[in-house]
């Protein structure tokens, strides 16, 4: 049976969201704007959020708040950049900071639909194809994913 995600969320107070640092992403952390959104999913810095297991694989593991967050790029040109081809390829979108579900739901879309790794989605297709919830994980329309990589979805907001 699968595991009910986003049944029991914790929600932190307003202290804890002041005292937070960033945890293991605290340059990139401290960077953002007060009232930065992910621009995958629209989650605000409070929102991303979320109580967890902290370092599960390490005998010094604990829960406590995490809030991760990654450069999100186009790959089609890692190729390229890796010397691994003699051809840069274009560049579909301009790098961002998202939060770690939208770069998770990224690579497990790509993952489950079988599409090529040197593919990304953009964060304004990313937002098609989640529906986020705040201080939890996204649930991801694979459907409406696949609409994306193959053109099929209509008219996408800009980047």
């Amino acid at each position: 049976m699968p595991k009910k995600r986003n049944t029991a969320l914790r929600v932190p107070t307003g202290a804890e969201y002041e005292a937070f640092d960033g945890a293991h992403c605290r340059n990139l952390y401290r960077a953002l704007d007060p009232i930065w959104e992910c621009p995958g999913c629209g989650r605000s810095r409070f929102q991303i959020l979320r109580w967890t297991m902290l370092f599960p694989k390490l005998a010094s593991r604990h829960e406590g708040w995490a809030a991760g967050l990654h450069r999100h790029h186009d790959h089609a040109d890692d190729a390229f950049r890796h010397g691994r081809s003699g051809t840069r390829a274009p560049i579909r979108f301009a790098a961002a900071v998202i939060c770690e579900q939208c770069n998770s739901a990224d690579g497990t879309a790509k993952r489950k639909l079988g599409l090529p790794a040197e593919f990304s989605f953009s964060p304004a297709e990313i937002r098609q194809f989640v529906r986020a919830t705040p201080h939890g994980f996204h649930e991801i329309d694979y459907d409406a994913a696949l609409a994306i990589f193959k053109g099929d979805a209509g008219p996408m907001a800009s980047d």
